[in-house]
C-alpha cells in the first residue's frame, strides 16, 4: 500500500508532468557540430536575444534594434544566400513573431527549418551544404 503524498510535495509526486528539458543542451550540440563538421566557406552565428533578462537589459537591447522573432542560428552560404535555423525543446512551437518571420523568409526564398531535435537540425545543415555529408544521423 503507498504512502499518503504530502501537499507540500513536488510537481512529481502530484502528477504534473515535468517540462521537456531546456533547449540549450541542443543549441549547445548545433554549434558544436558546426564547429567540428561545418564547412570553412560558410559562416554563422548564434543570435543570443532570448533569454531571461533584467527589464533595463532588454530595454537596452530592444533600444539598440533587437527585435522578436528572429531565429537563433544564422547561416550564409559561399553563394551568399542565408539560412536560418530555430531551436525548440522537444514538442516546443514557434511564437507568434517567428512563425510571422518564418513565413516571410520563405515567401522571400530564404531556407528556413525548425528543428527540436539533434537529429533534425542535423538534417537540415547537411541538406543546405553547411555540414559535411559524412556526419551520420542516429
Amino acid at each position: 500500500m503507498p504512502g499518503q503524498l504530502s501537499l507540500f510535495g513536488g510537481k512529481r509526486q502530484r502528477g504534473v508532468k515535468r517540462p521537456s528539458a531546456p533547449e540549450y543542451a541542443l543549441h549547445c550540440m548545433v554549434a558544436d557540430t558546426l564547429r567540428r563538421w561545418g564547412n570553412s566557406d560558410w559562416r554563422w552565428t548564434h543570435i543570443a536575444s532570448g533569454e531571461k533578462r533584467t527589464p533595463r537589459t532588454a530595454g537596452r537591447l530592444k533600444r539598440m534594434g533587437v527585435q522578436k522573432g528572429w531565429h537563433d542560428f544564422i547561416l550564409l552560404s559561399p553563394q551568399g544566400r542565408a539560412h536560418f535555423l530555430e531551436l525548440k525543446r522537444k514538442g516546443g512551437s514557434l511564437t507568434d513573431e517567428q512563425c510571422e518571420l518564418a513565413e516571410w523568409m520563405r515567401h522571400a526564398g530564404y531556407p528556413f527549418a525548425m528543428a527540436d531535435n539533434y537529429n533534425d537540425a542535423v538534417i537540415a545543415l547537411r541538406d543546405w551544404g553547411a555540414v559535411r555529408t559524412t556526419i551520420e544521423v542516429q
